[in-house]
C-alpha cells in the first residue's frame, strides 16, 4: 500500500487546487487536491472531496483508490478494502486496484483472496516493484517456470564418534528431538586420508530425493584406541579405565536427575508466565469496553496478576489506570483514589513504564486539580514516543481527553482523531469524540461517533448519555428516542456507574421540560402521542413534579459530580433562565474550579442576558489562567470584549488565537474578518477570510458563512462580478444558510436587470427566517 511522496504545497498552491475543484467539481481537479489533503494529514477533506471524485467518474478505478487510500491512511481497512474493491468492480484487471485490495484482504485475515489479487497484479505488470515488495513481505512466491530436478549423490554416512556431552547439551538434544528442525542443506562428504582406514558404509540405492536428517541419539561411548604404538600409554589408559567407567556411570545418574529438575523449573515457569498472560490479556480487554462493570472486572484480572507477579509493572499500570478512572470519572472516591495512587508508585518502582501507568499518571494529576500539569507532561511524553516511531494511541486518547477538559476543542479533536486511526475499534475513543463534537457544535459529527462507539460495544453507557444530551440540544429532538435511551441506561443491567446513573436522572429532567416547552403548540392527538413515546406527563404540575424528582434523585446519587449542575444549568438555559442557569454553573464551578469548561459554560450563560458581556470575559480568563493558552477560549474571550464593543481588545485575541502558523482557527480568522471588513480594511479582511473559508472545509455552515461575509468584502470594495460568485459559492457550501440569500439579494438589487432574482433571493430569505435579523429589509427587498 505504498504511496509516492507528496511535495509539501504552499497555501497558494493550495487555494489554487480549491478554486480548481470548486470551478469544475466533475473534472480530474479532485485528484491533485485530494491528493494534497491527504499528505497533509486533512482525511476528512479527502474523504468529502473523494467521494465527490466517485460520483463524478463512476466508471474510474482511480476515485475510489483513492478514497481506499484515505480510510486506510486512518486505520479504516473495512472501508479501504469495500473502496478497492469497488475499484475493481470497475476495471478489474488495474494493477494498482488488485494489489491494494490484496494487500487489505491480507492485513484483514482473507488469505486467499489476498493471495490470489496479488498474484493477478504481479501477471499484470511482473516488473512493478510495490507488488515484487508485497509478494516478498507476505512470503508469496510468484509463478516461475519451473526447474529440471538437480542429481543426488549418495548419502554418506558419518563416521561414529565417542561423545560426551554436558546436561545443557542434553536437554537440548531432547528439545530437537520432539521439535525437530529442518537440516541445514547437506555438504560433500570430506575424502578420506589415504592414512586413515576407510569407514564408509555400504552403498545405499540411489534415493529418488534426499531426506531431512532426523536427530540423532546421544550415545555415550567408551573408545579403545588400539592404533596408540605407545604400550606405556595403552597400559595407562586401561589403568584408568575403570574411573572412566565410574566417572560414565556417574554422569548418566546425574544426568537425568539435573534434566528432571531442569524440566521441572521449565514447567513450572511457564505456567507462571501463561496464567500472568492469561489475567494481563483479559484484564486489557475488560478496560477496552469502558463501562464501571468492566473497570471492574479489570481491577480483579489484574489483581489475580499481581498475585501471579507482585512486580508486574503493567499489572500496575492496568489497576493505576481503572482505578484512576473509576476515581476520575465514575465517582470512586477516596479509595479509588488512594488505590489509583497506591499501583502508580507501585509499577514506577517495578521499573516496567507502560502506556496504562503513563495515561493513569495525567489523568490522577487532572482529577486531582493539576490539569495544567498532566496536560505539558503528557504532551512532551507523546512528542517523544512519536520521535521513537512508537505513537501510543492510549495516551493520544488521554490526552485528546485532558485537552477537552480545558476546554481546547480543537486541539482535543485534533489528537482524538489521531487515536482514532491508531485504535479503529476503541469505543472510548469515539465517545470522546463525539464529547468534542457535541461541545464544538458539529452535531451530526457528534452523533456519528457516538454511534461507531455503540456499534464497537453495544449499549456504550457514556455514548448512550451523550447522544441523549446531543438530541436534547437539537430544536426539535426525537424526543421517543431520548425517553428509549434513557430508559436502557437507567435500567440496565449490570448497572452503570452512580455517576452516569445520576447524569441519566438528570437528563431524564432535560427530556421532561423540554417535551413540556413544546406540549402547547402541539395539537391534542400529537400531545397525546408526546406523552406516551416519552412518559412524559401531559398535566404540567405532575411534568415539574417529575423533573424535581429526577433531579433530586441524581443528586442523591452523586452529590460530588459538578456535571450534574451543568446539567441543570442547561436545562435552565433553555427556559432562558440565564441567571439561575449562570448560578447553578457556579455550583459546578464551586465542586471543582481547575476545569476550564465550567467556566467557559458559564460565560456561554452569561452572553445570553444582557449586560452580561463583562462577566463573561471574567469567566473566561479566569479559565485560562487555570489551562494556560487554550485558542478556543481565547476566541471567545474575543467575542465577549466584540459584545461589549471593545473591537481592538478584541482583535488581539483572536491574533492570539492564530498566533501558531500551523494551527487551524477559522473562528478567529471569520471573526477577525468581520472586523476588518466594517473597518473598510478590504485587504486584510479578504486575506483573514479566504483562510477561514478554507480552513472550515468539511463544515458546510461555517463555510458560508466565512463565504458570505468574503463577499460582502468584494462587494464593499465594488466588485459587483466577484461578489456574485463568492455568493453563489456561499450557497454551493451550505443552501441553508439564510443570510447568504439576504445579502446577495442586496447586491442584486442594485442591478435592474436583476431586480426579478433579487426579489426571489428576499423571499427565499424570508421563508428561511421569518422573523430573523434582516426579516424588515428582507421583506422590502421582496416588494412585500
Amino acid at each position: 500500500m505504498s504511496t509516492s511522496p507528496s511535495k509539501t504545497l504552499s497555501p497558494a498552491e493550495l487555494a489554487k487546487l480549491e478554486h480548481a475543484f470548486a470551478s469544475d467539481p466533475s473534472s480530474a481537479a479532485y485528484k491533485p487536491l485530494a491528493e494534497a489533503y491527504l499528505s497533509m494529514g486533512r482525511f476528512m477533506e479527502a474523504m468529502v472531496v473523494c467521494k465527490k471524485g466517485v460520483k463524478a467518474h463512476p466508471n474510474a478505478a482511480d476515485p475510489r483508490l483513492l478514497l481506499a487510500r484515505v480510510y486506510a491512511e486512518q486505520g479504516k481497512d473495512k472501508k479501504a478494502l469495500e473502496e478497492a474493491l469497488g475499484a475493481l468492480q470497475v476495471q478489474p484487471e488495474d494493477k494498482a486496484a488488485l494489489r491494494l485490495a490484496g494487500a487489505l484482504q491480507l492485513k484483514t485475515g482473507e488469505t486467499e483472496p489476498g493471495k490470489a489479487n496479488l498474484l493477478k497484479a504481479f501477471s499484470a505488470d511482473p516488473g512493478d516493484p510495490d507488488t515484487v515488495t508485497l509478494l516478498q513481505q507476505h512470503k508469496i512466491e510468484p509463478p516461475r517456470p519451473a526447474a529440471p530436478a538437480p542429481a543426488v549423490a549418495a548419502p554418506v554416512a558419518p563416521a561414529p564418534s565417542a561423545v560426551q556431552q554436558s546436561a545443557a547439551s542434553l536437554s537440548q538434544g531432547a528439545a530437537s528431538a520432539t521439535s525437530p528442525e529442518p537440516a541445514p542443506a547437506p555438504k560433500p562428504a570430506p575424502r578420506a586420508a589415504p592414512s586413515e582406514p576407510s569407514r564408509t558404509a555400504p552403498a545405499q540405492p540411489r534415493a529418488a530425493a534426499p531426506q531431512p536428517r532426523r536427530p540423532q541419539p546421544v550415545v555415550v561411548e567408551e573408545v579403545d584406541d588400539d592404533e596408540d604404538d605407545d604400550l606405556p600409554r595403552r597400559r595407562g589408559g586401561r589403568a584408568q579405565g575403570g574411573k572412566g567407567k565410574l566417572m560414565t556411570v556417574a554422569l548418566l545418574v546425574a544426568i537425568p536427575l539435573f534434566i528432571g529438575g531442569y524440566g521441572w523449573y521449565t514447567a513450572h515457569t511457564r505456567k507462571i508466565s501463561r496464567e500472568l498472560k492469561k489475567h494481563l490479556e483479559a484484564s486489557a480487554e475488560l478496560l477496552k469496553r469502558d463501562s464501571f462493570d468492566s473497570y471492574k472486572k479489570a481491577c480483579e484480572e489484574a489483581d489475580k496478576a499481581i498475585e501471579v507477579n507482585s512486580d508486574s509493572g503493567q499489572a500496575h499500570g492496568y489497576l493505576a489506570y481503572a482505578y484512576a478512572i473509576r476515581w476520575g470519572e465514575h465517582g470512586g472516591g477516596d479509595d479509588a483514589r488512594r488505590r489509583a495512587e497506591e499501583h502508580l508508585a507501585a509499577g514506577k518502582k517495578s521499573g516496567d513504564v507502560s502506556s496504562h501507568l503513563i495515561a493513569a499518571e495525567a489523568l490522577a494529576q487532572t482529577y486531582g486539580g493539576k490539569g495544567k500539569d498532566a496536560l505539558g507532561g503528557l504532551e512532551e511524553t507523546v512528542k517523544g514516543l512519536d520521535a521513537q516511531g512508537r505513537s501510543s494511541s492510549l495516551l493520544y486518547l488521554t490526552l485528546g481527553l485532558i485537552q477537552m477538559n480545558a476546554g481546547d476543542l480543537d486541539r482535543a479533536r485534533d489528537t482524538l482523531e489521531r487515536a482514532q486511526v491508531l485504535a479503529p475499534d476503541d469505543p472510548r475513543v469515539y465517545s470522546g469524540l463525539g464529547a468534542v463534537y457535541r461541545r464544538l457544535g458539529q452535531d451530526s459529527a457528534a452523533w456519528k461517533n457516538y454511534d461507531l462507539a455503540l456499534r464497537y460495544e453495544k449499549d456504550h453507557p457514556e455514548s448512550l448519555l451523550g447522544r441523549s444530551l446531543l438530541m436534547l440540544e437539537q430544536d426539535e429532538p426525537n424526543y421517543g428516542l431520548v425517553h428509549t435511551m434513557l430508559k436502557k441506561l437507567i435500567e440496565s443491567e449490570p448497572p452503570p456507574s452512580p455517576r452516569q446513573l445520576a447524569a441519566a436522572h438528570l437528563a431524564r429532567s432535560l427530556l421532561v421540560s423540554r417535551v413540556s416547552a413544546a406540549m402547547p403548540n402541539l395539537k391534542p392527538d400529537v400531545q397525546q402521542k408526546l406523552s406516551e413515546a416519552t412518559a412524559v406527563p401531559l398535566d404540567k404540575d405532575k411534568a415539574r413534579a417529575e423533573m424535581q424528582k429526577s433531579e433530586e434523585t441524581g443528586f442523591t446519587l452523586d452529590k460530588q459530580n459538578p456535571e450534574l449542575h451543568l446539567i441543570k444549568g442547561r436545562r435552565l438555559l433553555a427556559e432562558g433562565n440565564f441567571d439561575q442557569a449562570a448560578e447553578e454553573i457556579r455550583k459546578a464551578i464551586r465542586v471543582d474550579g481547575s476545569r476550564a469548561q465550567f467556566h467557559v459554560e458559564l460565560a456561554k450563560a452569561l452572553m445570553g442576558k444582557q449586560g452580561g458581556e463583562k462577566e463573561a470575559a471574567g469567566a473566561l480568563e479566569t479559565a485560562l489562567k487555570t489551562m494556560g493558552d487554550s485558542p478556543k477560549l481565547v476566541v471567545m474571550l474575543g467575542n465577549a470584549y466584540r459584545r461589549q464593543g471593545k473591537l481592538d481588545e478584541a482583535l488581539t485575541q483572536y491574533q492570539r488565537a492564530v498566533k501558531d502558523p500551523k494551527a487551524k482557527n477559522p473562528e478567529a480568522r471569520l471573526a477577525m474578518g468581520a472586523i476588518y471588513r466594517e473597518r473598510s480594511d478590504w485587504a486584510k479582511a479578504q486575506e483573514q477570510l479566504e483562510k477561514a473559508s478554507q480552513e472550515f472545509v468539511g463544515q458546510p455552515e461555517r463555510s458560508a458563512m466565512a463565504l458570505t461575509e468574503l463577499a460582502r468584502v468584494y462587494q464593499g470594495k465594488g466588485d459587483a462580478a466577484k461578489a456574485d460568485e463568492t455568493y453563489q459559492r456561499a450557497l454551493n457550501a451550505d443552501e441553508g444558510f439564510g443570510a447568504a440569500y439576504y445579502y446577495y439579494a442586496t447586491l442584486l438589487a442594485k442591478d435592474a436587470k436583476q431586480g426579478s432574482k433579487a426579489k426571489m433571493l428576499a423571499q427565499e430569505y424570508l421563508k428561511r427566517e421569518p422573523s430573523g435579523e434582516h426579516a424588515s429589509a428582507a421583506r422590502s427587498l421582496s416588494g412585500g
